[in-house]
């Protein structure tokens, strides 16, 4: 289970495990760029997850938008 986010680390934050750093919102450390699924540090990684945050990235890059 390694994250393929090696493209990523110079765009965004990556913990020890090269997962991108977001919160449950998907927010990532450079504004504009939001991580879902089993990319980003999580405690749970499962479809059903993946998909929760598929919907949570939306949301956020909405609000992202909308500023």
């Amino acid at each position: 289970m390694l994250p393929n986010t090696e493209k990523f680390k110079n765009l965004v934050a990556l913990d020890e495990g090269g997962y991108i750093i977001a919160g449950e919102d998907c927010v990532t450390s450079t504004p504009g760029i939001f991580a879902a699924g089993d990319i980003r540090t999580k405690q749970l990684r499962q479809v059903v997850t993946a998909v929760a945050d598929g919907a949570n990235a939306v949301i956020s890059a909405e609000k992202y938008c909308d500023v």
